[in-house]
């Protein structure tokens, strides 16, 4: 697809919005974080979506979100993680989970994975209020950086399950190489 730079970055209709590339970095508005680079997308009447650009060699324990959510992975692949269990997420792939779930997500690969994330309720913030919001979370983060909870896969120990599950991919020419040579 041809990129236009006289295109907006979203078109609205009456009752309609339209986000024209979710890939372009240029044009969509983002915080980079240590889970990935963090962006608001589209609000409607009661739902929303933003998208995670999630670096190779991420780790994100598992955590839980107060709403529940469908992550779709629109490119690059990574694992997703929930009560210990492991999945293989690819383009295309599609999950749901359930207010409070915990889920966890780690990208044992060298190619970052890009995903949306939509919301079945809208929160009060604009787009200002949401990269507001994401940078006081990058404090946060880096703050539990430094206090030890790791954010890389390198930074686990060997025998760590997200690395043993990492190994059993057996694709060790897509697989980081301290995953590969292990």
């Amino acid at each position: 697809m041809e990129k236009h730079d006289n295109i907006p970055r979203v078109v609205s209709w009456s009752g309609i919005r339209i986000v024209n590339d979710v890939l372009d970095e240029r044009s969509n508005p983002c915080v980079q974080t240590l889970e990935g680079r963090i962006g608001p997308l589209l609000k409607g009447d009661g739902s929303q979506a933003h998208f995670i650009e999630m670096p190779p060699d991420l780790y994100c324990e598992e955590h839980s979100h107060a709403t529940e959510s469908l992550i779709f992975t629109v490119k690059g692949r990574w694992v997703l993680c929930s009560s210990g269990r492991r999945h293989l997420m690819q383009p295309g792939s599609l999950f749901w989970f359930k207010a409070g779930t915990p889920t966890g997500y780690e990208v044992p690969f060298f190619e970052p994975a890009f995903i949306l994330i939509f919301k079945g309720v809208k929160d009060d913030l604009d787009d200002k209020g949401f990269l507001e919001y994401l940078e006081t979370l990058q404090q946060r983060l880096e703050k539990a950086h430094a206090d030890g909870t790791p954010f890389k896969m390198s930074e686990l120990c060997q025998d760590h399950p997200a690395r043993i599950f990492a190994r059993s991919l057996q694709d060790s020419n897509s697989l980081r190489p301290d995953e590969s040579d292990m």
